[in-house]
């Protein structure tokens, strides 16, 4: 907490210094945010892979479609003013909006916006799956994504998909537009400008970045040519704050405007005192449990059921999960075409220790699992560890940021959660569902069922695709409710729990600050009442 005033105090000069004097709100015109940045890496639009992360993105930068937060389903015009879709359903043409500038003073072209896809598509990294997954690749997007003029760009899908999944494709933080000409005065040695964009932007944004120090704090201004106006916060901050119980303090002494990272008792808490509004943004990711099944002990699926029973459903819901996520044991997040409300699982320790036994392992075994760190990720391991206990299975739980090891399949057991960025069943069934290349030398490293080894069954998979080419939306709905069947039938080695949701503590006087289902929350939305 005093980390945060200080480095407010050191870069803008803008908040009291801390000592006896506290502060009583603040600035009308600035955005202050306590978040935790312990897994942000980084700010490149085409690598990131995270929230935080991905709002700051949001802002710095724009995308050729726009998905309302209240209505994410009807995509509409941001620097694509207009689009057509051809008649077979492969080409689709962009007319890009002109008097758009970067921050650096450049046009927004369609240029621009080729280099950006391609960029996306050529690094492979894990946001790229939004692209590649419909046939894009590194030898031919350079023929599939092109600029005709400066205002017009065609892209053209290998295959006939539904057109929604292309449009909220480009939507999504990862197809952020990024001034080619500016980036490649920054380029070494081939690296497409990444080294450069992990700490500063390129981007036509709401918001410029002034500075970002990791696990410390980041500074954006608005900018004042931005094509929409100038954003009402001329400055948002943004400081690292791990602990709930200092967001807690900050924000309930109007120290920060916003709080993400609180735990449910402190959300219930500022509740009741009145002063904020806890914000529940539905997500269309899940918690879940990774087994790695290269391991002979968890690639058994008896095991993987038995972990199903592990873990304390009711229990999470009424604490720790209270405003983090909604019970769901089925694979399609509720509102969307298939999503089914059944719940055949429960905290079961006799049913778990009979399927341990049933699979050769009366007397259990020993694992480390890893959990990501901060708010409820910890408590959901410490939980399931102490309910493993019971079964006779001894989990060493590492709580930090282990996700690097889950992306290169070095675990054995991990758990987290996931954010997707498409609203549509397929976003989810992708990664959870589908896993084209088992081996190691693949790298589908943007699929958790590929982290996990999973070799999911052939029947899945092959309806999970033919739903994405499915047009018709009666068809589409009936696949996807077998897929939510055949799933939890296979005991699946990503046992999910709870369907995402991320809580946002806002002080009451702050107006416009709407969370984003897909992470996309934006600033220059905001004002702030008297």
């Amino acid at each position: 907490m005093k980390m945060l005033k200080r480095a407010l105090l050191a870069c803008a000069m803008t908040v009291t210094a801390l000592g006896t004097a506290a502060i009583a709100a603040t600035p009308k015109d600035e955005l202050v945010i306590a978040i935790m940045m312990t897994t942000m890496r980084g700010l490149d639009p085409h690598e990131i892979n995270q929230l935080e992360a991905a709002e700051v993105v949001a802002n710095l930068y724009d995308r050729l479609i726009a998905l309302p937060p209240d209505n994410i389903t009807d995509p509409q015009p941001s620097l694509a003013e207009s689009w057509t879709i051809s008649e077979d359903g492969k080409t689709f043409t962009f007319k890009i909006r002109q008097g758009v500038t970067f921050h650096s003073g450049n046009p927004v072209t369609a240029r621009d916006v080729e280099w950006s896809l391609h960029r996306l598509v050529k690094l492979g990294l894990a946001p790229s799956t939004d692209l590649r997954q419909w046939g894009f690749s590194a030898k031919n997007v350079d023929q599939l994504i092109r600029a005709e003029d400066d205002h017009t760009l065609v892209l053209r899908t290998p295959e006939v998909w539904n057109p929604n999944l292309i449009l909220y494709s480009l939507a999504s933080y990862s197809t952020s537009i990024v001034d080619s000409a500016f980036l490649a005065t920054k380029e070494k040695d081939g690296d497409w400008a990444r080294n450069y964009l992990q700490t500063a932007d390129a981007g036509s944004g709401p918001y410029s970045l002034v500075t970002w120090r990791s696990n410390q704090l980041l500074i954006a201004d608005a900018f004042k040519d931005y094509w929409k106006g100038m954003p009402a916060m001329r400055r948002v901050y943004m400081g690292h704050v791990p602990e709930s119980s200092a967001q807690r303090l900050q924000i309930d002494a109007g120290d920060v405007d916003v709080a993400t990272r609180l735990s449910s008792t402190d959300l219930s808490g500022l509740e009741r005192d009145g002063k904020v509004t806890v914000q529940k943004v539905p997500g269309f990711g899940f918690y879940y449990l990774a087994l790695n099944q290269k391991d002979e002990i968890l690639s058994n699926p008896k095991v993987r059921e038995a972990f199903r029973y592990l873990i304390d459903y009711d229990g999470l819901a009424g604490s720790v999960m209270k405003y983090y996520g909604t019970k769901q044991q089925t694979i399609i997040p509720a509102g969307l075409p298939g999503a089914s409300d059944a719940m055949p699982y429960k905290l079961d320790i006799d049913k778990a220790k009979q399927l341990l036994a049933e699979a050769g392992y009366p007397d259990g075994f020993s694992k480390v699992y890893f959990a990501q760190p901060g708010t409820p990720e910890s408590e959901v391991g410490i939980s399931l560890q102490n309910n493993a206990a019971k079964a006779g299975i001894k989990l060493d739980l590492q709580i930090g940021d282990q996700i690097g090891k889950f992306r290169a399949r070095q675990f054995e057991l991990f758990s987290s959660r996931t954010g997707e960025r498409l609203p549509d069943p397929h976003a989810v069934l992708q990664s959870y569902a589908t896993n084209a290349n088992n081996a190691d030398d693949a790298k589908l490293a943007g699929l958790v069922a590929w982290r996990s080894a999973w070799d999911v069954p052939k029947d899945i998979q092959d309806v999970v695709i033919a739903a994405a080419h499915e047009t018709d939306a009666e068809k589409r709905d009936a696949l996807y409710a077998r897929i939510n069947e055949a799933y939890l039938r296979a005991s699946p080695a990503l046992v999910t729990s709870f369907q995402r949701t991320d809580p946002k503590a806002v002080r009451k006087e702050v107006k416009g600050y709407v969370g984003h289902p897909t992470w996309l929350t934006r600033w220059d939305t905001v004002t702030k009442a008297d």
